[in-house]
């Protein structure tokens, strides 16, 4: 079940991101409007949610901690496969699909495991504290002196 949460997320995280830099991308780059968008974008970025679920299910989820350390094997496969859908699905120039598909990958899928991360993360347990640390006490005390005691009172407490 946490895995369809996963591709869930993912989805959605991938398909805004490149929703917003294929309508950007299209008309700076060829003055034109993309035809049938959606269904691109619904595809390509299935594809793409669906390569990153796979990697979350085997443990080798790309997060920015270790995209470039622990996992650089899947890092570069995922641009590869960020490269093919960006030039293939979403019909950007190679040149122009290696420069964005791989700076959204870069962006979009450390941003998309942040989520399934922080939302499918057990949450820690409440941990109970005796009555004796219940009582608060002031943080700060005051600088001032304390006040002196009248001087009737000394002589009721000797």
């Amino acid at each position: 079940m946490a895995t369809i949460w996963a591709l869930l997320i993912y989805w959605l995280v991938i398909f805004v991101g490149c929703y917003v830099v294929i309508e950007i991308g299209q008309d700076q780059l060829y003055d034109e409007v993309t035809p049938h968008i959606g269904l691109q974008v619904t595809g390509g970025s299935l594809l793409l949610a669906l390569m990153l679920a796979a990697f979350y299910y085997k443990g080798m989820a790309a997060s920015f901690d270790s995209m470039f350390t622990n996992n650089i094997l899947c890092t570069v496969f995922q641009a590869l496969v960020w490269f093919g859908v960006f030039t293939l699905t979403f019909q950007f120039h190679p040149w122009h699909a290696l420069g964005l598909g791989i700076a959204t990958m870069l962006l979009v899928q450390g941003l998309a495991t942040m989520g399934v991360n922080s939302i499918l993360s057990p949450s820690p347990a409440a941990v109970s504290r005796p009555a004796a640390f219940a009582t608060s006490k002031p943080v700060r005390q005051s600088l001032a002196p304390a006040p002196a005691a009248p001087i009737g009172a000394e002589a009721k407490t000797k």
